[in-house]
């Protein structure tokens, strides 16, 4: 009886080891996939690098015709002369399908897009893809944007950011939301030429009905070595190439006349934010 006792007691600390340390990897394309882990830690996945190559997402910045460069000037369709100094959104990955428009991994996957930026990390592929499609959206799904900041990792994009991209009005969990867009910066309000102080202009778009279209935009894989430290050295990978317009964004808003939101104070123009962030991402 005694022996028994104690094997069952060993049975049990090993049973209560092995599920301390499950994985958190909600990447169906790992090795060590878990899709009950309950916090998304993707940095603990692993893929096996005989069979697959990691996705990376290139972002062309640009304002039409020119590159995006925080502290530029820019115009607005209306003649106002604007500068900005915050611009993020986020961006949802819903699919991935090759080919023949089959979506072959549906994992959702977020990535903080900010022009400072270039190069985001997807995930990995099966080797031998030329070309592929992509179905992104601006903005956070209506479970993921209701969910706790501090659920994941530091570096997740999902994460607490600083400064904030999210909203955390009161203890119930159906008034938070991510920021899906903001774009914060000055404007030659009265247009004389110059920035004078006071002269803003505050855009913040978030909430469930506030999301983009869900979009398809297809590229020309290319599989070369690039600039991206990867465990402290270089990799080869997988690189789909888009195209971030700016200038898209603020389409036909008038800054001079409107130039404030915080979403639900402001909903006409939130609501044209998040119709021209329909066209924010394109082909490159």
């Amino acid at each position: 009886m005694k022996l028994f006792f104690e094997k069952t007691l060993i049975i049990f600390f090993l049973f209560l080891v092995s599920n301390s340390c499950k994985t958190d990897c909600l990447d169906p394309n790992a090795t060590n996939y878990n899709p009950n882990a309950n916090k998304s830690n993707n940095e603990l996945c692993e893929y096996d690098t005989l069979t697959q190559k990691q996705l990376i997402l290139k972002t062309i910045h640009n304002f039409d015709n020119h590159q995006f460069l925080i502290d530029s000037i820019f115009y607005d369709d209306f003649g106002t002369m604007i500068q900005f100094n915050r611009a993020n959104f986020y961006l949802g990955k819903n699919c991935l399908m090759n080919i023949d428009n089959i979506c072959f991994n549906d994992s959702n996957k977020y990535l903080l897009i900010q022009p400072e930026t270039d190069f985001y990390d997807l995930g990995y592929l099966p080797f031998d893809y030329d070309n592929i499609s992509i179905d992104f959206q601006v903005g956070v799904d209506s479970i993921t944007n209701h969910l706790d900041p501090a659920l994941y990792q530091n570096n997740h994009p999902l994460s607490y950011q600083t400064p904030s991209m999210h909203w955390q009005m009161g203890a119930n969990q159906d008034n938070w939301s991510y920021l899906f867009i903001v774009l914060e910066g000055i404007a030659d309000l009265n247009n004389n030429g110059i920035f004078e102080s006071g002269e803003i202009f505050v855009f913040h778009i978030g909430g469930d009905n506030f999301r983009s279209n869900s979009k398809i935009i297809s590229s020309t894989l290319k599989d070369t070595l690039i600039d991206i430290e990867s465990n402290g050295s270089l990799s080869s990978c997988y690189k789909f190439d888009v195209e971030i317009n700016w200038a898209s964004i603020i389409d036909n808003i008038d800054i001079k006349n409107n130039n404030f939101t915080h979403t639900m104070d402001n909903i006409p123009l939130a609501t044209q934010l998040s119709e021209n962030s329909n066209n924010l991402i394109i082909e490159y």
